[in-house]
Parts: structure tokens; sequence; C-alpha cells
């Protein structure tokens, strides 16, 4: 039994693009357990540049994007023709870019003699990609069986069939026990209809199997990531991802991970330090983040003890829920702790409990999030503007709950909707507007232009609080703006101040403006010595 597990998310636009895939490591290590022999490959390289961008192509996007993002000039009108022409040529050449992908793909296949192929959904480009590859192998090879899961499939689950009829099955929630089960599907020794948490097509029809959790961590295998197994694993960000956790205590109106990973689960403090001295001993890696959507704060203040305790050297970072945070920063700092990203998402809280269902104090807030500041930590918080609800008070009391906490970032991003959220079920009742019915196959591959402001991303079908894209997009720059001259950075989560520790960047303004400069030119010689800077450095830790 032989398969290949393949992520690609289109055109890198952030060093955690660069990150080893743990998502797919712990899946090949179960199928591993089970007598599978599995490679990933991982497309997520600063070596995909050079297949689409040419070395003019890269020279006219470096000369602008400096203009941009470094002397923060408008551009002229002649460049900004010369940009749709640039942009057009991009495109071609990721046509040509998939062709050849699909080939070797297909070669690799056949030579191998591959029974099953998984891909990783992702959104825009990605997404797009794996369905044209999927498609055409599938074409090619009828009889192989191809398989989807991701964060894709946990929002938009059937519909994906409307893109992609191809797939044998779709993995929704937790993959590790299902995809061993796949692979008896694939030998003939299992029937679909008795494998939990997929979906898949029958005589025309869509069928739905129940959801299972996994409800030990403690007995999943660490992920691997040897280079026989997971694909130029020596060409990554060496910075592991840990399942510290899974699920969450809270049921916030706008998230997916309530219904995608059940009530909370924790890996108990042994297994989480055994797995961290194994990726030392077998990796030398001493860069972490915690994989919890909200690491619990007892988990991550009990771990800290211990690893201070047997003195253990690492980086991390982690996320985390305020009301969960009474704890004693200064440990976390000592062990290592180095960045925690906090859902705060509005500074009103009749907008959190109402628009967003979360039952929290400001004031606790503030306090967790100054102890967390004081603490010498990087304290990044989340908001969501225009939240549902929304006023000119509101507005001016999220600011002035910035301007006392002064946290060292702020991640605002407008209303994301997804299907499956309470946002999505019912838009009306938060002062949402949209066609529920072709709302979901229209962002299905949305693309975010992550470098720019949200006002010139493409234009989302619906409303918040009756603006349209352009209005509510254009409120959400404004709010950034203002957040700017409090003197927050608005662009850098907890991942991104560990990579900046080790990256040789004087500051984390000189490490956000030239890395936009990297992504936007594709400059990926600079990209590949970024990541080989951050890996050899944070070795000497």
């Amino acid at each position: 039994m032989k398969g290949i597990l393949i992520t690609i998310a289109g055109i890198p636009r952030s060093l955690s693009d660069f990150v080893p895939d743990n998502g797919l490591a712990l899946l090949a290590s179960c199928l591993i357990k089970n007598n599978v022999d599995i490679e990933i490959l991982d497309f997520n390289l600063p070596s995909i540049f050079d297949e689409i961008y040419t070395v003019e192509i890269k020279k006219f996007l470096t000369n602008f994007a400096n203009k941009i993002f470094i002397e923060q000039k408008k551009p002229g009108i002649f460049e900004i023709f010369k940009l749709k022409s640039v942009s057009k040529e991009i495109e071609r050449r990721k046509n040509i870019y998939i062709e050849k992908l699909k080939e070797n793909l297909l070669i690799k296949i056949e030579k191998e003699k591959i029974d099953f192929v998984g891909f990783k959904l992702w959104a825009g480009d990605g997404f797009d990609w794996s369905i044209e590859i999927g498609r055409y192998l599938k074409k090619q090879k009828p009889e192989i069986k191809i398989f989807g899961g991701g964060p894709q499939v946990d929002i938009f689950e059937h519909l994906i069939f409307e893109k992609g009829d191809f797939f044998d099955a779709l993995c929704y929630g937790e993959g590790e026990e299902t995809i061993v089960e796949l692979c008896r599907f694939v030998q003939g020794k299992k029937k679909l209809n008795d494998i939990p948490n997929i979906i898949y097509k029958e005589d025309g029809k869509v069928f739905k199997t129940e959801r299972k959790y996994i409800e030990e961590l403690d007995e999943l295998p660490f992920p691997v990531y040897n280079k026989e197994v997971y694909w130029n694993i020596d060409k990554k960000m060496k910075m592991f991802v840990i399942d510290e956790s899974r699920g969450c205590q809270n049921s916030c109106f706008f998230c997916i991970h309530p219904k995608k990973s059940g009530k909370r689960k924790k890996k108990s403090i042994e297994k989480l330090i055994e797995e961290i001295n194994f990726y030392i001993n077998n990796y030398k890696t001493y860069l972490y983040r915690f994989a919890g959507s909200s690491t619990p704060g007892d988990l991550i203040l009990d771990f800290s003890k211990k690893i201070i305790n047997q003195g253990i050297k690492i980086d991390y970072a982690c996320s985390g829920y305020a009301e969960e945070f009474n704890i004693d920063f200064g440990i976390l700092k000592k062990s290592g702790c180095q960045s925690i990203f906090f859902g705060v998402e509005s500074g009103n809280e009749e907008i959190l409990k109402k628009g967003m269902n979360k039952n929290i104090k400001k004031e606790v807030m503030l306090q967790v999030l100054k102890k967390c500041k004081q603490a010498g930590i990087f304290t990044v918080a989340s908001l969501i503007y225009p939240a549902p609800f929304e006023t000119e008070q509101t507005r001016k009391e999220t600011i002035d709950f910035l301007r006392q906490v002064n946290v060292d970032s702020c991640l605002i991003q407008f209303p994301g909707i997804y299907p499956g959220t309470v946002w999505f079920k019912y838009p009306e009742r938060f002062n949402f507007k949209l066609n529920k019915e072709t709302y979901p196959l229209k962002v299905m591959n949305y693309k975010i232009k992550a470098l720019f402001p949200p006002r010139m991303w493409q234009p989302l079908p619906y409303k918040v609080n009756g603006m349209s894209f352009k209005e509510f997009a254009y409120e959400t720059e404004k709010f950034q703006k203002d957040v700017l001259k409090l003197g927050i950075n608005t662009s850098i989560s907890n991942e991104d101040y560990l990579f900046y520790l080790y990256s040789g960047f004087n500051n984390t303004e000189e490490f956000l403006k030239f890395n936009r400069v990297y992504f936007y030119s594709g400059n990926s010689e600079k990209l590949r010595e970024e990541v080989e800077r951050i890996n050899r450095e944070s070795e000497k830790r």
C-alpha cells in the first residue's frame, strides 16, 4: 500500500507558509504505524517563485514593492499599467507551472505504483490548483483513489463536490483514525459507510458518516518529519507546531473550531515534555507554536514550570483566552514563551456577548493583557471591525481599550462569515445580509490579498450593518490606521514574532517591510536566506 499526501497553498504570502505541516506529518505517522508506505509532498517553498516569476517580473515587482512598502509612495500611471501586464503574465505562468506539476505527479504515481493521493485543501489559488491536479490525475488514472481534507472541507463539506466531483471521499473533522480506515477501503477491506468523519457520493447522492472525535491526544503518535517521508523538509522552517490541546471551551458565533474538534481535550504534561525532547534529540528543533485555538492557561503554566525545572531551552508561542490566563506570566517568559495571541475581538462587552457569544469582562481582558506585556511577552490581540452592531461609541470604546492595554500588535479584520458557523446560519440576527444558497460556492476559492489593505481585495457578497464590502472594508482600513497612530503594530502575529527574533532584522518594522517586498516581488533568494538564517540562529538557542 503506497500513498502520497499533497499540500499546495498557492503562491506563498508569509513565512508561516514555510512551516512544516504538522497535520500531514501526524497523518503520515498514523499511516506508517499501520504499515502504509507514505510520502508528504509539501510544495509551500520559496522555490515556487522561481517556477512562476521570471527575472524580469521579479525586477519590476521589486522596484514596485520598494516604492510602496519601503518608500511609502504612490505608484505612477505607467507603473500601474505595467503592473496589470505583469499580473497577466504571472497568471499565464501559473497555468504552465500547474501543467508541469500535473505531469510530474502522474509520472511519479505510475513509476512508484501509488494507490491513493490525499490533498490538504486550502483557500484561494491552493484550492484551485489542488482541484485541477486532482481532476487530471483521476482522468489519467481512474483506478487511483483520491481523498480531500483540511480547512476547506471543514468549512464547505459536501459543497466541495461542486468543484471537485472526482474525490472518492472527503474527510472532515479529525482525520488520524479516518485516514487509516480509508486505506482499508482502498484495499477493499472496508466500505465507505463504515468509516467515520467522511463525506462521499454514491449513485449521485451525497452521504455523510457520523463524526468521531479523538478523545485521548496522548495516544496519538508523534508527527514524522524524516526526510525519507517529508519531501524537502530540509528547506522548510525549523519550527514545529504541537497539538497541546484540541477543541475549545467557548462557542464563538464566528468560529468553526467548536464544530471541528468538539469539547476541549488536553495532552498530559508528561506527553508534551516527551514530544519536545523527541524533536530536540531527533531534529534539533527549538522553535515551537502550540496549535490549540485557545491553549488552556493551567496547561501552559504547568508546562512552563516543568521545562524550567528540567532545563529545556526552547522558544515558543501560543494562543489564549484571557479569562483563563490569570497566571504568572513571569514563569511563562522564563520558560521561553515569547508571544501570546489573545482573541479580543471588541472593546465593547455588549458586542462581545450579543454578536460573538464571548462572555468576558473587558476589565479582565485589560488586566491579563497588561500583565502579559509587562512580563516581556510580545502580546498580540485580534479584533473584528466593524463587528455586528458596531457604532461610533463602540468604536471609541475599542480604541480606548487598546490605548490602555497598549498591546505590541493588533490584528484587525472585518467579519469573515464561514458556512457552518452561527453567523452563517442566522445572518440576520447579526446585521449581516447574504444569500445563503449562492454564498458558499462564491467564496470557496476566495483569494485574500494579505499584503494589501482590505479595500483592495475582491469584493465579498455580503453586507455588514447595512454596508457593502467596499464600505465596510474601508472602515476596517480606517480603523487599522487609527490603531497605528496609537503606536501599535497591525501586522505581526505571535508566530511572526518568533521568526523575527532569529531573522537578523534590527526591529519588527524592518522585518515587516522587507518581508513584504520579498513576498510581493517573489524574491526566493532572500526568502531562502531568511529561512536558513532563522533555522541556523535558532539552533544556537
